[in-house]
């Protein structure tokens, strides 16, 4: 298993360091909205400490809590038609793999963080899942905020999103990277920082968005990520032996280029494509510095990104290509595909053509949702 990320989150003490709106609020029912989030730069690249740029987008995972008289958390999943039932004084097993209420309240409690009595909550979402939207960050992240709430104990955005790292990636021994969790705790446009694990938001306004899902379930999106991450963690050991100052984060992709020898294989091309995303990555950063960033060269730069992942790491399908003709066909700037790929979502950044860009991406048998760049997670007090 690999090892937590290393968060500690802030603890109040003792009841005289709790101001007295928070003691008001103890015990009261609250909801935690917390936002899915596109990837605009750097996909596939969080994971192997690379920069990466996204955005919280306007759907989102919603739990919503009540207080209980006994000692046990009882869970309803709207969504799945499915119930928990689990007691907050110990540690509690795993019904299965990613099963991330329950790893979230693990997690938590590691540090501390246990609710004083029962809570009973139901979740429910709109985002669609296993679709590359991190249906299942925002629900880590909003459970991570739950419980922080329940336990009575503050806790700052960038550990909420350490936090729900570790439930969902490191508790589990999965590949992935912290963008999704920042993205859905900051909200906005944020550029995260891989090499020191810190997050800004970006002052980019961006113009709307439409979401087309291909309905394609992607097959092993945990197997995927695992693969391409020691496929190209053993190429960058490659590269190292032949350039001695070798470095993931600024060795330009040219001198990469002139150490071939030959044609280079599927995992050599794979590395080689995260290198240009490092660079379409670092430009797209100062497009996205300003506060009106000229919409074409956006779009131009998703495409661009796109085409990367799919020569480069093969991951998108034949689905996929028509949704992101039909798009760039019917008036988007720039298409690419969401997520881990191999089916799931596709983006389209518009401009005013919204209605048609969703029409054209219903046209090619895909479902269609028109989405804006949301705010952060936040709680709201439910008032009796």
């Amino acid at each position: 298993m690999r090892q937590p990320y290393g968060w500690r989150l802030e603890r109040t003490n003792s009841d005289a360091e709790v101001d007295l709106r928070e003691l008001l609020l103890r015990d009261l029912p609250f909801r935690v909205r917390a936002p899915g989030r596109i990837c605009l730069f750097g996909e596939h690249s969080d994971y192997l400490g690379l920069d990466v740029i996204a955005a919280a987008i306007s759907m989102e995972m919603e739990i919503t809590a009540a207080p209980r008289t006994d000692d046990e958390i009882h869970i309803v999943y709207l969504n799945l038609g499915e119930k928990d039932t689990f007691p907050i004084e110990t540690e509690t097993p795993y019904r299965s793999r990613r099963d991330y209420l329950r790893s979230a309240f693990n997690v938590m409690a590691r540090e501390g963080f246990r609710p004083r009595h029962g809570w009973s909550l139901q979740v429910k979402g709109n985002i669609p899942i296993a679709a590359g939207l991190s249906s299942s960050s925002a629900m880590t992240v909003g459970a991570v905020m739950a419980i922080a709430r329940m336990a009575e104990k503050r806790v700052s955005e960038r550990n909420v999103a350490l936090a729900a790292y570790d439930a969902e990636v490191t508790e589990f021994g999965e590949s992935g990277g912290t963008m999704d969790h920042y993205a859905s705790v900051f909200g906005g446009v944020i550029h995260v920082d891989m090499e020191n694990g810190t997050a800004i938001r970006l002052p980019a306004r961006l113009a709307s968005i439409v979401i087309g899902d291909s309905c394609e379930k992607k097959k092993d999106t945990v197997g995927d990520l695992r693969f391409i991450r020691t496929a190209v963690e053993r190429e960058y050991e490659i590269m190292s032996q032949g350039i001695s100052s070798f470095n993931r984060r600024t060795t330009s992709v040219d001198s990469v280029y002139k150490q071939r020898h030959q044609a280079p294989s599927q995992q050599r091309r794979m590395a080689e494509a995260t290198l240009q995303n490092r660079d379409l990555t670092h430009r797209a950063l100062e497009l996205l510095s300003t506060r009106n960033p000229e919409p074409r060269e956006i779009g131009r730069m998703l495409t661009e990104h796109h085409e990367i992942l799919r020569d480069g790491l093969n991951r998108s399908t034949p689905k996929i290509e028509r949704m992101i003709e039909a798009s760039l066909s019917a008036g988007a700037l720039g298409c690419k595909i969401n997520g881990s790929g191999g089916g799931g979502t596709m983006m389209a950044y518009c401009n005013g053509q919204e209605n048609e860009v969703a029409s054209a991406i219903q046209h090619a048998d895909g479902k269609a949702y028109i989405v804006e760049v949301s705010r952060g997670a936040s709680i709201t007090t439910i008032n009796r």
